[in-house]
C-alpha cells in the first residue's frame, strides 16, 4: 500500500492515506463496515473513511502512535477486511411503508434529554423516564405476550454477568473479542487491597496501582441472552416440541467511538424468544417470528426492512463467516428508518434480529434433538432502547400522530 502522511490542519489530526489490496466497488456494505470497525484498529484513530473510489482509505488519527506500528495495524486490518470477500445479494423478506405523513423527527436523543425522558449516566449508559419508559415497557410487554401465546415460551430472567467459560463455549471470545466487557475484582490480598485502598483515596476517578492485585476475569457483562440458555440445557435430550422461552436481561458490548446516543449503547435492554430442537422446528419457528416482527411493524405504522444481515465478527473473522451467515440466510435484521444523517443521506438501524444458529449450540453443549442427533436452535432479539429512538424518530412528539394503542400507553 502506498501511504503519504499529512498534516491535518483542524484540531492537530494528521491523515493517513491507504489503499486497500483490492477494491470494493461491488460491496458497499464491506465499506461501512470497515468504517465502522477501525475504531478496534488503534485508541489513536478517530476514524477511517473508505473513500468514493472504493480503493482508498483516509485515516485520522491523532499522531501519538509512530507511523510505521500505525501502518503496520491499519494494513493488517485492512487486508482482514478484504480477503475473502464474496458479494450476497441482499434478501428483503418483508417490507412495510409508514402511513404517517408526517416529517421525520431529528434531534431526537437531544429533545428526548432536554425532556428528562432519557438520562445520560455515562459512556453509552442511560435511564429511561417518562413517556420514553412507558414505550420501552409497552415493547417489552408486547414482544414477551407475543413469546407466551404465540411460541410457547416460558418466562427466564436472565443475569447481567456470565461465566468466561461459557462464552468461551459460545465461540464469542474468538468471534467478537472487540465487543467483550469484562468484570474483575481484587485479589484475596490484604496488602494488594490496602495499596489499592491508598492509591484511591481522594481522588474522583479510579486509580489502578498494580494491575496484578486483578484477578484473571472469571465473568463478562453478558452480550446476548441466549447465551444464558444453552448451558440450562447441556446434557439433555429435548422433546419432539422441542424448548421455548422468552428471557429479559441487560446486555453489553463495547463499542468504541462508535458509541452514541441510544444507536448503540454500551448497555441496553433486550427481550427474546429463544428455541431449541429439531431443524425443522427451528426453522418454522423462525419463520413464524420474522412474519410476526412485520405484523408489529405494521401495527406500530413503523417503516421498514426486513433482511438479510450478518453479526459484527472481528476483522480476522468478518468476511468469512459474513458471507457463511448471508449466504445460508441465518441471519434476517428489521432495519427501521431513522433519522438521516447530515448531508440527507438515507439512515436505517436494526431494531429486532431473527437468528437460526444451525447446530452449533446443540454441539458445543451436548444437547440433542428428539431424534438424538445434536439441536439446532434459533432467536428473536428487540433492542427496547432502539425501539424508543425508531418510534418517536417516525412518529415525533405529537401525540395525535401516534398510532391509537401506543398513543394510550405513551402519553396517559
Amino acid at each position: 500500500m502506498s501511504v503519504d502522511l499529512l498534516d491535518a490542519p483542524a484540531q492537530n489530526m494528521r491523515t493517513l492515506i491507504l489503499r486497500l489490496p483490492a477494491a470494493i466497488d461491488s460491496s458497499p456494505e464491506l465499506a461501512a463496515e470497515i468504517e465502522k470497525q477501525s475504531v478496534y484498529v488503534s485508541q489513536h484513530i478517530r476514524r477511517m473513511v473508505v473513500g468514493t473510489d472504493r480503493v482508498s482509505v483516509t485515516v485520522e488519527h491523532d499522531g501519538s502512535e509512530d507511523e510505521p506500528t500505525l501502518r503496520r495495524k491499519a494494513d493488517r486490518f485492512l487486508t482482514s477486511m478484504v480477503e475473502g470477500l464474496r458479494v450476497i445479494d441482499r434478501q428483503v423478506v418483508a417490507e412495510v411503508t409508514r402511513q404517517d405523513s408526517g416529517p421525520l423527527e431529528t434531534d431526537v436523543y437531544a429533545k428526548l434529554k432536554s425532556r428528562g425522558w432519557v438520562i445520560e449516566l455515562g459512556l453509552g449508559q442511560v435511564a429511561l423516564a417518562g413517556p420514553a419508559l412507558a414505550l420501552a415497557k409497552a415493547v417489552e410487554e408486547r414482544a414477551a405476550g407475543i413469546g407466551r401465546a404465540q411460541f410457547g415460551g416460558i418466562d427466564r430472567h436472565y443475569p447481567t454477568l456470565i461465566p468466561t467459560n461459557m462464552l468461551a463455549r459460545c465461540g464469542y471470545i474468538t468471534s467478537f473479542p472487540q465487543h467483550l466487557t469484562v468484570v474483575s475484582h481484587l485479589r484475596e490480598d490484604f496488602e494488594a487491597i490496602e495499596a489499592f485502598r491508598l492509591a484511591n483515596v481522594g481522588r474522583d476517578s479510579l486509580a489502578i496501582p498494580d494491575s496484578g492485585a486483578l484477578e484473571v476475569p472469571r465473568a463478562c457483562l453478558c452480550p446476548a441472552l441466549c447465551y444464558h440458555c444453552y448451558p440450562t440445557l447441556a446434557g439433555r435430550r429435548l422433546p419432539d416440541s422441542g424448548h421455548v422461552e422468552t428471557a429479559l436481561g441487560r446486555i453489553c458490548r463495547y463499542e468504541s467511538s462508535n458509541i452514541t446516543g441510544l444507536d448503540r449503547l454500551w448497555e441496553f435492554t433486550q427481550r427474546s424468544i429463544i428455541w431449541v430442537g429439531g431443524d425443522d422446528f427451528c426453522v418454522d419457528l423462525r419463520q413464524r417470528a420474522i412474519d410476526v416482527g412485520a405484523r408489529l411493524a405494521e401495527e406500530w405504522d413503523v417503516e421498514c426492512t426486513i433482511e438479510t444481515a450478518s453479526d459484527p465478527f472481528f476483522a480476522a473473522v468478518t468476511t468469512a463467516k459474513s458471507f457463511w451467515q448471508r449466504s445460508q440466510a441465518l441471519k434476517f435484521e428489521l432495519r427501521a428508518t431513522v433519522e438521516p444523517h447530515q448531508d440527507d443521506a438515507h439512515r436505517t438501524i436494526a431494531a429486532a434480529s431473527f437468528n437460526l444458529h444451525g447446530t452449533f449450540f446443540g454441539e458445543a453443549f451436548d444437547i440433542a434433538d428428539a431424534g438424538g442427533a445434536p439441536a439446532c436452535s434459533g432467536c428473536v432479539c428487540w433492542g427496547l432502547e432502539r425501539w424508543v429512538l425508531v418510534l418517536f424518530t417516525q412518529h415525533g412528539f405529537d401525540a395525535q400522530r401516534w398510532p391509537a394503542k401506543l398513543r394510550q400507553i405513551v402519553f396517559n
